[in-house]
């Protein structure tokens, strides 16, 4: 009798230390490492210093940036593409990434504030080459001449290719400009020829650098999308760095 009491207390005992036992917690596998190869076009490379702030936040996440002209990008070689512009046929995946605006920049003595349409495209059309011979014009008595210096990215270039677009109508630029690839550069165009003209994107016009607005009856779409293009849809990793991005 002794024993079958002993028995029992032991199943007893057994069943208390079950029912207390802790669960083993679920380890999780760690993710492997994750690299992106990005290609960007110049016009957009102003946003890498963001690329790299978003990626520095996501754990064993890293990013292999190439600039290419736009001609140049291949989802074939690249995880990611960065570019402005409009959707394409051919782009199989697309994020919105945020806006992007051309606008147009002159030289300090440039004799206006607005400039129509009209005049803008006869400037890059080569037809009017002093601002003597724009309507808009303001000119002082003493200075009833001055040439104009139209200022452009190289033919080809992102950004002179969308201010065709937006502003000429698609048609090329004429008029012999005086070519720049940076905007530390036509800031010393600028300083050179005052009364030049040029464009850039609104974000990166320099503080003091004159803005001047473009009259027409007709919107000018001179906005601008900044696209992430990609070959499958988006997640994981890649989707917390172009969240991070649109932020």
């Amino acid at each position: 009798m002794k024993r079958n009491g002993l028995v029992l207390l032991s199943l007893v005992l057994l069943f208390i230390m079950a029912g207390c036992a802790v669960e083993a917690p679920v380890v999780e596998e760690p993710r492997p490492p994750e690299v992106v190869d990005l290609q960007v076009t110049p016009a957009v490379t102003h946003w890498l210093p963001q690329v790299a702030v978003c990626a520095a936040g996501i754990p064993d996440f890293g990013i292999i940036t190439r600039v290419l002209p736009r001609a140049e990008l291949s989802l074939a070689e690249s995880d990611l593409i960065l570019r402005l512009g409009e959707r394409l046929e051919t782009d199989p995946f697309v994020v919105v990434m945020g806006m992007e605006e051309i606008v147009i920049v002159a030289g300090r003595n440039v004799p206006v504030s607005a400039l129509s349409l009209a005049s803008l495209q006869a400037i890059y059309a080569g037809t009017i080459t002093d601002w003597g011979e724009v309507p808009d014009a303001v000119l002082t008595e003493d200075l009833q001449s001055a040439l104009i210096k139209p200022l452009s990215y190289p033919e080809g270039h992102e950004i002179e290719f969308l201010f065709r677009r937006a502003y000429l109508g698609e048609e090329p630029i004429l008029a012999a400009p005086q070519v720049f690839s940076t905007v530390e550069f036509i800031q010393n165009l600028f300083e050179k020829h005052p009364y030049a003209i040029g464009y850039l994107l609104a974000s990166q016009v320099p503080d003091g650098m004159r803005i001047l607005s473009i009259e027409n009856d007709a919107p000018i779409p001179s906005g601008q999308y900044v696209l992430a293009i990609t070959s499958s849809p988006v997640q994981g990793r890649m989707k917390q760095l172009l969240l991070c991005l649109q932020q």
